[in-house]
């Protein structure tokens, strides 16, 4: 679990990255180094965070299978507004036939529902953990 509690740190930094570049965006300042910073932890977390719930797997076959299902929906939920949508954001701006008021408009909604996955994150971190701690207090009795 010590994996995952550091893991809610590294979302922090990625959530700070992304609002200093809507910041940046803003003003129309372009830093090469920070857009691919992004794009680099952003796939770099989702590779870490796969692993670690391929990790866990033991402990989520306990649970019903509607919890499972519930689970997996959030946990898609999760990757897709923190990890996908600010990356396809950022790489397909360039591209877009848009004015510069249009894409700051959508950077913000890309950040505030990649901070809302953070949250939904967290929300199943402190569900996982209490529920591996009552499956290993379990254990403890038998």
């Amino acid at each position: 679990m010590k994996l995952g509690s550091a893991f809610i740190y590294f979302n922090g930094f990625y959530a700070f990255g992304l609002i200093c570049f809507l910041i940046l965006f803003y003003f129309n300042i372009q830093i090469i180094f920070l857009t691919i910073l992004i794009i680099i932890v952003s796939i770099t977390l989702l590779i870490i965070k796969l692993a670690y719930w391929y990790s866990i797997r033991k402990i989520l076959r306990s649970i019903k299978s509607f919890d499972k299902q519930k689970y997996f929906l959030l946990r898609l939920t999760f990757c897709i507004l923190t990890y996908v949508a600010p990356v396809y954001c950022i790489i397909q701006e360039p591209n877009l036939v848009v004015s510069h008021y249009v894409s700051t408009i959508t950077f913000i909604i890309v950040t505030v529902l990649a901070i809302i996955g953070m949250f939904i994150e967290r929300l199943l971190f402190f569900v996982e953990s209490q529920h591996s701690d009552s499956l290993y207090n379990g254990n403890d009795v038998v």
